[in-house]
């Protein structure tokens, strides 16, 4: 059991990830839970990570412009988003309590999405220790907010009581309610109902986001809503994550209107460094870049966004290149896009195993620009379909 396992690292005062993926499903889910000393200090991942984290920023740090707050240096660090809430603290931005109970709440919601999927699913989990300064970096200026496992466990589980009273164990909380006739549900319920289940259940909203926007119990939603799923006049759908472009400067930005229009194209490497460059390069080709360094998260992030080419490290920690491509490789939608591996080892044996697992083409390391274009070049011409490397 993935608690019990936790639960280990907890008692030998961990400092690190625990990555946890689902071992049976296409494409696979995948969470990370990370520790200081054997406390809980974040935990993100499953089908809606982007949601979740701008729920949760909503929620928590509602009166904040986010906008007019520089996160210049978090994304180097591997709990990035926890880094940032340390920024809004140094900086007295918000208080201690709103981002204790975000950091709780997260925590919290990530325990019950793997406790849910473990009742039908197998999963691993995988530990990576890391130092506190490689997790979140400088914590000087405020204090580090942490919550026990057992804390955590214990609401969870109340939660999830709650949750399968009601009769909700295979509802999931992140798919989002739709309307499936119109004129069926406008001849079964009363105008006003009608009326407000047109303007919030178009099927883009998962019941999490609902409950939050409109500050209601998650469980009080679902049983409002629920009873018209099981006549058949609604129904929860799959919704895809929030496509939000990472870059080297911030995890909090979102897509503007002038770049929606440009394809994107992805690159998994662990080295900041390397994806800085890559970041610069692919942006002055003008396309968007989308920069994700722990490999990990890869399949959930590129399922959401439809990379025009991905450019791939083979040599990283906890999944290595060759891993990462035969998962994106068994995503049906990701089948035909260019994967171009990097590496800084240019040898016979490197392309015969790269190309087995799927990949495009190789490139050595360290990057050059004008190889960088031309690759990218030979993979955008008209016609051009995902070519496998020669033997």
């Amino acid at each position: 059991m993935i608690f019990a396992l936790l639960n280990n690292l907890k008692k030998q005062s961990f400092t690190g990830i625990a990555h946890i993926t689902t071992k049976a499903d296409d494409p696979c889910i995948q969470w990370k839970v990370c520790f200081n000393e054997g406390k809980l200090i974040w935990a993100n991942g499953g089908t809606h990570s982007h949601r979740s984290w701008q729920r949760h920023l909503s929620k928590y740090c509602s009166k904040i412009d986010l906008k007019q707050v520089k996160f210049h240096d978090s994304d180097k660090y591997r709990c990035s988003e926890y880094s940032n809430l340390g920024i809004l603290l140094q900086r007295h931005i918000s208080t201690p309590e709103s981002i204790s109970q975000l950091v709780a709440s997260k925590i919290v919601e990530v325990l019950f999405d793997i406790f849910q999927y473990e009742k039908t699913t197998p999963l691993g989990l995988q530990e990576e220790k890391l130092s506190l300064s490689a997790l979140i970096g400088e914590t000087s200026g405020y204090s580090l907010i942490s919550i026990d496992l057992e804390s955590a466990f214990k609401q969870m589980q109340q939660q999830w009581f709650i949750w399968v009273k009601s009769g909700f164990t295979a509802v999931y909380p992140d798919y989002a309610p739709k309307i499936k006739s119109n004129e069926q549900l406008q001849q079964a319920v009363p105008t006003v109902v009608y009326q407000n289940f047109i303007k919030l259940l178009d099927g883009r909203r998962s019941l999490r986001d609902l409950a939050v926007g409109m500050n209601k119990e998650l469980v009080l939603l679902t049983k409002s809503i629920y009873p018209y799923v099981h006549k058949g006049l609604l129904e929860l759908v799959h919704v895809p994550d929030l496509n939000l472009v990472e870059t080297s400067s911030t995890s909090l930005k979102t897509q503007t209107a002038s770049t929606e229009k440009r394809q994107l194209i992805a690159c998994i490497d662990d080295s900041p460094q390397v994806c800085q460059i890559m970041n610069q390069i692919i942006i002055k080709a003008g396309y968007q870049f989308l920069g994700i360094q722990q490999p990990i998260q890869a399949v959930p992030k590129l399922i959401g966004v439809n990379p025009k080419m991905i450019f791939l490290d083979i040599g990283m920690p906890i999944l290595n290149g060759y891993e990462v491509c035969t998962q994106i490789r068994r995503v049906s939608k990701l089948q035909e896009i260019p994967i171009i591996m990097l590496t800084g080892n240019d040898g016979v044996f490197d392309r015969v195993k790269a190309k087995v697992c799927g990949a495009s083409d190789f490139l050595s390391k360290p990057i050059e620009i004008e190889k960088i274009l031309q690759t990218i070049d030979k993979f955008s011409a008209p016609n051009t379909q995902t070519m496998m490397m020669s033997s």
